[in-house]
């Protein structure tokens, strides 16, 4: 059975009065008891610290997706007016690990390129599932490399080096 309207949220008003009659009151977003001392807000918080931020700064970001004119490095697709995380993702060639990296280059704008789809789609999904062929088109690159000296193979700019200012260098393909 569906409901016809959802749940309405608990007034302040009325968790203080319960909590004044030593009653517990029980936030189901927090998991803990509502203490109005702690909490005078609309919901209950997370006694935890807040989680830091690994990832490329706006004007990096920004600069990244200029770079690659809003299109997909490995499909050519533009997905700039998509949503970030949805419909492009903003992809680290070198992974930044779990906890994050101390380098400084990894979130530099050599390191990053602009994919299609999220996590587990689109082409994001397709170079998380095959790491070789993203390593042999320069989409992901070994945590022993250096970003900058990796060709990357771009749907919309051909084989180019990927350069810390933002820019990109054409290269040239020697035949052996």
């Amino acid at each position: 059975m569906e409901r016809r309207k959802p749940l309405n949220q608990m007034s302040a008003k009325k968790r203080a009065e319960l909590a004044g009659q030593g009653r517990p009151v029980w936030s189901t977003l927090a998991r803990v008891p509502f203490s109005p001392a702690r909490d005078t807000t609309r919901h209950a918080t997370l006694d935890r610290k807040p989680a830091k931020a690994t990832g490329p700064d706006a004007a990096t970001v920004a600069l990244v997706i200029e770079r690659d004119r809003g299109c997909c490095v490995r499909c050519g697709r533009y997905v700039a007016g998509g949503v970030r995380g949805r419909d492009f993702s903003i992809q680290h060639r070198r992974a930044r690990g779990a906890g994050g990296t101390r380098r400084a280059d990894t979130n530099g704008p050599q390191s990053l390129i602009v994919l299609c789809g999220s996590a587990t789609t689109g082409c994001h999904d397709h170079v998380e599932r095959n790491r070789v062929e993203a390593r042999g088109f320069g989409w992901a690159v070994r945590q022993s490399d250096d970003p900058a000296v990796v060709p990357v193979r771009h749907a919309v700019h051909g084989l180019v080096l990927l350069s810390a200012d933002g820019s990109f260098t054409p290269c040239r393909v020697v035949a052996s």
